[in-house]
């Protein structure tokens, strides 16, 4: 496509002629059939190869709104709705914050981004948009079991079957679920059949890949819900164009103990055992050897990056790899974790409790200590939906898990967590602490954080804490928790 071209990138023209021009949904983007002397907003290009100007479909608003600046008078083409089916809304009542979010939505023009903490009630907002608008809907949430979970969500308080789009099915219908993997395949063919998307878990959208499902689609109405929203690698910043601005921000600190329950956080410090930290320190020692030999030779070289490269060519390297990972598995498997998750249980015997691994391996020697189920990145559907169903009836006592409870998981009875590792960061930690969040009563929640001191380990859990639902938190040891237990 060529950019610059001579009817693109001008002011508003003065008085002359009305042009007209039809736009056309084309696989993704939008197709402007007017001459190429057509004076045309700058984010339009002439695509030489159909002979009209090309934009992408995310601006199809933006151009009807500027078209009278340019004078031009459109033939619109370009959406093909589906009508939204009968609804039989069967929602409570929103709360008042719940009210606020949605009218700042609507204030905004019916897009933006909600920030708002898990158990808080975003699942109800977007249900009721739906509702209230009457308009059909693209649900896209990041895994296959979140969009199960939406579909079942929009039986239940809209009375509406909602198709699917993924795992093997293509059901598009005008209240339709699917994943960011599958909208981001898909949306060239449907970004023109609906009129709000729905973005759950948001901050996944900015992805280098993902994003591109925003920019395909024409819905003219656009919503985000996310309780993080920040991204490691700073594309959050995206958010604003392929959703709208962010609308509401409610953070933990403003939620506690009015729609959230009140929380505490024990950090239980441990020590490796003594064979452990042997092998530990000489694993260290040889890597930092190689890492100041290497920096010694060539003082840009960064060990994320090089190293990983250099593995897949030198012997010693792909060694040194080798021994990271292992240290790695010395403290997220560290025997004096499983001993120290015992006494948090004793100290719970009524209690369910979930407890989080940082690996798969982790999770398995702690289903197989205590004789509880664990989910893992490689748990199938019916295995993921008989342990949850089993431990949301009481079957279950406890429930191990490496990573795939990190988000979309509802179980307001579950008050007790443990965490015995984890390596995404503060929002991996935000959200598991949401886990445990949901108002039940006026029980209130704690989260054990089991930490190998000296080690890479304890830096994590450093970082953690600077958060502020960490910051704000009641602190205790293990100690004074089970002092307040007897009390």
């Amino acid at each position: 496509m060529a950019e610059g071209h001579p009817g693109a990138d001008q002011d508003a023209p003065g008085p002359r002629a009305v042009r007209v021009g039809t736009v056309r949904f084309d696989r993704g983007s939008l197709r402007l059939d007017a001459p190429p002397t057509t004076p045309v907003p700058p984010y339009l290009s002439w695509d030489e190869r159909v002979s009209a100007w090309r934009t992408e479909a995310v601006n199809h608003l933006r151009l009807k709104e500027d078209a009278a600046i340019y004078r031009l008078h459109l033939r619109d083409e370009a959406a093909s709705f589906f009508s939204c089916p009968p609804l039989r809304p069967n929602i409570p009542p929103l709360r008042p914050d719940q009210e606020d979010a949605l009218r700042a939505w609507e204030e905004a023009g019916g897009r933006g981004v909600i920030v708002k903490p898990t158990g808080t009630g975003k699942t109800e907002i977007a249900l009721a948009i739906i509702a209230r608008h009457r308009v059909s809907a693209l649900i896209v949430s990041p895994l296959r079991d979140l969009m199960y979970q939406w579909q079942r969500r929009l039986r239940q308080s809209l009375g509406v079957e909602a198709g699917v789009l993924g795992d093997g099915r293509r059901e598009i219908w005008p209240i339709t679920v699917t994943t960011y993997d599958s909208a981001w395949i898909h949306m060239k063919d449907i970004g023109n059949r609906f009129q709000l998307i729905v973005y759950d878990e948001a901050h996944h959208l900015p992805g280098p890949a993902l994003h591109e499902s925003a920019l395909d689609c024409l819905a003219p109405m656009r919503l985000g819900l996310t309780a993080t929203p920040e991204r490691a690698d700073g594309r959050d910043t995206l958010l604003a164009r392929l959703i709208g601005p962010e609308v509401v921000r409610e953070s933990i600190i403003d939620a506690r103990d009015q729609t959230l329950a009140h929380y505490a956080l024990i950090h239980v410090p441990i020590f490796l055992a003594q064979p452990e930290q042997d092998e530990f320190n000489r694993l260290s020692r040889r890597i930092r050897a190689y890492v100041a030999r290497h920096r010694r030779a060539d003082q840009a070289f960064d060990w994320k990056r090089d190293l990983a490269q250099l593995s897949r060519v030198d012997p010693e390297a792909k060694a040194i790899l080798r021994c990271y990972r292992r240290r790695l598995t010395i403290t997220q498997r560290s025997t004096e974790k499983l001993r120290v998750v015992e006494d948090i249980l004793r100290l719970h015997p009524a209690e369910q409790c979930v407890i989080f691994t940082a690996s798969s391996r982790m999770a398995l020697d702690v289903s197989a200590r205590f004789l509880i189920p664990a989910l893992t990145v490689h748990s199938d559907k019916d295995e993921r939906n008989a342990v949850l169903d089993g431990f949301a009836r009481g079957t279950f006592r406890g429930l191990a898990a490496c990573e795939v409870l990190n988000e979309g998981w509802d179980a307001p009875s579950v008050k007790i967590g443990i965490v015995l590792g984890g390596e995404k960061g503060t929002r991996e930690a935000v959200q598991r602490l949401g886990r445990l969040l949901r108002r039940s009563g006026d029980r209130p929640a704690r989260l054990y954080e089991v930490v190998v001191e000296e080690s890479p380990d304890a830096r994590r859990a450093k970082r953690r804490r600077r958060n502020d639902a960490y910051k704000s938190a009641t602190r205790l040891s293990l100690g004074q928790a089970h002092q307040l237990d007897l009390l």
